[in-house]
């Protein structure tokens, strides 16, 4: 696949392939509510990231997406895209410029998979050849067989019905993608290999990502940053993942990352990361690929008599060894003996 993809190489955009996006006092009521749905929300995503929004339900997360792309209005505040006001921009125009991936996927039935992902395309009068070519892309792109195109939505199983609507927002190589919980009713399995793809597809395109989500261990795999919400869309933490559960700003922030946030932190790194203990030729150690997680070799190492394992290469040869010692050193940052 080339760098260039054919929506930025054809025709003009508003917007950069990816765009900052910024939250100023943001404020939600709904007429007739007591409480607020936001209070006073501000917060600055960096063009290029994942930002997830969790929290308890009820904490106004879909809320604040909803803003973004004026399928609600606000009732005071800014919501700045690139540094111009949402508002100025009428919400269709606006809309078609940002990509939509919600739970329930919205797949159109009646139109086959490629017409589901050349929808935007046609809206913004794209010539037919381009079209065809940007749904192949994409279709290549989510890892979706090209025979796919002529089959219908309820031919496909839920995974891949995602994987098109993944497609379908990026058509139009929207700057921001915005994601409501767009993995929370596709089976574990399944759900952790979207996941896994999600990543890779970032490391492609590089958006402007807000995702949604009410499950904290997907938050911390997904996200560059977080920022748990409390009831009335109130802003507890902002933070990366890993200062997250190192540092959690209070109490409410503790109890919702969880008791094990030293477990999950070990899951953001790898052994490649760390200064592995040098190899000492033991051929009868357990070898572990330098790609596994630390969390994921602290539980080999435990299940195996605390044995330290030898680090390998993706050629097969040792770099190193790790042992609970040195994963509970990386996990404060302490100094090891050697």
């Amino acid at each position: 696949m080339n760098s260039e993809n054919t929506a930025q190489t054809e025709g003009s955009h508003a917007y950069p392939r990816a765009a900052p996006l910024e939250l100023r006092n943001v404020r939600k009521q709904y007429p007739g509510a007591a409480r607020p749905a936001i209070e006073d929300l501000s917060l600055a995503i960096p063009a290029g990231e994942v930002c997830v929004l969790v929290g308890p339900s009820g904490c106004g997360k879909t809320t604040a997406m909803r803003l973004v792309n004026r399928m609600i209005d606000l009732t005071s505040g800014e919501i700045l895209l690139d540094g111009a006001s949402v508002m100025e921009r009428k919400p269709a125009e606006l809309r078609r410029e940002i990509g939509y991936v919600i739970q329930q996927i919205g797949l159109f039935p009646h139109l086959t998979i490629a017409d589901n992902v050349a929808t935007v395309p046609r809206l913004l009068h794209w010539e037919k050849d381009r079209v065809a070519a940007r749904v192949a892309e994409l279709l290549e792109l989510v890892s979706l067989p090209a025979e796919l195109a002529e089959r219908y939505p309820a031919q496909l199983s839920g995974g891949q019905r995602q994987r098109v609507g993944v497609a379908r927002a990026l058509a139009a190589d929207p700057p921001l993608l915005l994601m409501d919980e767009p993995f929370g009713a596709i089976d574990p399995i399944a759900r952790g290999r979207l996941q896994d793809e999600l990543l890779q597809l970032q490391a492609r395109v590089r958006k402007t990502i807000v995702f949604v989500t009410h499950d904290i261990d997907e938050a911390i795999k997904l996200g560059d940053r977080i920022a748990i919400l409390r009831e009335g869309g109130v802003l507890a933490q902002y933070a990366p993942p890993d200062e997250l559960l190192a540092a959690p700003a209070d109490e409410f922030v503790a109890q919702f990352v969880g008791v094990d946030r030293g477990l999950k932190r070990l899951a953001l790194s790898r052994l490649a990361d760390v200064e592995l203990l040098p190899p000492n030729g033991d051929h009868a150690a357990r070898t572990v690929d330098a790609a596994t997680s630390l969390r994921d070799a602290a539980s080999l190492m435990l299940a195996d008599g605390n044995r330290p394992l030898t680090v390998v290469d993706g050629d097969g040869r040792a770099i190193g060894r790790v042992t609970l010692e040195l994963i509970s050193a990386a996990l404060d940052r302490r100094p090891v003996a050697r």
